[in-house]
Formats: structure tokens, C-alpha cells, sequence
């Protein structure tokens, strides 16, 4: 349950997610979507809705597919418990919260690794000097990086 207590992490990206009303023209429908997406426990499921959108309303244009990539970064992060992510000009910035499960020990040594590449702030920001260029990009680059950031099982 402590997963769902945890607060939503907030996203900055410069790319438009959302279901266009040319797509999904019902008000009522769009809105049930967002929310059972916004709810989406899991990848797989986010995949299910994905199915079913285009069952329904055909092939997914960019936004909508923004979207769906949009909430399962937003997943990924809530699970670890991170913040923020804000995505810059080349680079993107993590916000780990108070009880994250990124391990400041291996961010020390993945920075010192790669300074070229990635930094540090005093107050524990990330920051990783990568191109993104979608947000389907934005969720590999960050999936990657946080599986390298992450306390090891």
C-alpha cells in the first residue's frame, strides 16, 4: 500500500501527451481513459489500454502515444520513489524523494565514472547530459539509467 501513498512525481517534458478529441471525440470517454491510465498499476497494463484504444479508435497519434509512454515513466518513477524528472535542452534532471530507492553511494560512483556525462547537485539532484528526443526515448534513456542508480537486490 506504501507504493500508492507515495506522492505523484512530477514530470516536466516539451512534448504534448494526451488523447486529441479528434481521436477520442466524447468528453466522458477521454476522461474515463485518462483516469484509468492515471491508475495503471503496471506496464501490462498500460499495454492493455494501448490495445484497446486502438481496437477502438484506430492507430494512436504521436500525443496520444506520448501519453502512454508519459505514464509509464511516471510509474517507473513512483516506484522508486523519485520526485521529479524535468527534461532540458540535452539533458534531464531526477529528483530522488527523501526514501528513494536510488543509492547515493552508486550515483557518487556512476558520476565520478562518467563526469563528462553525468552530475550531481548539492541538493542530490541527477543530472544526465542526454538528447531526448521522445518521450518513448525519455523512457529508455531514464529506465536504463535508474536500474544503474538503483539499490541492488
Amino acid at each position: 500500500e506504501s507504493e500508492d501513498s507515495h506522492r505523484e512525481p512530477e514530470i516536466k517534458v516539451p512534448f504534448s501527451a494526451l488523447l486529441p478529441e479528434d481521436y477520442v471525440s466524447d468528453p466522458h470517454q477521454r476522461l474515463s481513459l485518462y483516469r484509468r491510465l492515471s491508475g495503471a498499476t503496471s506496464d501490462p497494463q498500460v499495454d492493455e489500454i494501448e490495445v484497446e484504444l486502438q481496437d477502438r479508435f484506430g492507430k494512436l497519434p504521436e500525443t496520444a502515444r506520448n501519453l502512454l509512454w508519459l505514464i509509464r515513466v511516471k510509474r517507473m518513477l513512483k516506484v522508486l520513489k523519485v520526485d521529479s524528472l524535468t527534461v532540458g535542452p540535452e539533458r534531464v534532471v531526477l529528483a530522488p524523494g527523501p526514501d528513494s530507492a536510488l543509492d547515493p553511494v552508486r550515483a557518487i560512483a556512476f558520476v565520478s565514472g562518467h563526469p563528462e556525462k553525468y552530475s550531481l547537485t548539492p541538493d542530490s539532484k541527477f543530472i544526465a547530459k542526454v538528447k531526448i528526443l521522445s518521450l518513448q526515448d525519455l523512457y529508455h534513456s531514464v529506465s536504463t539509467l535508474l536500474r544503474e542508480l538503483s539499490f541492488r537486490d
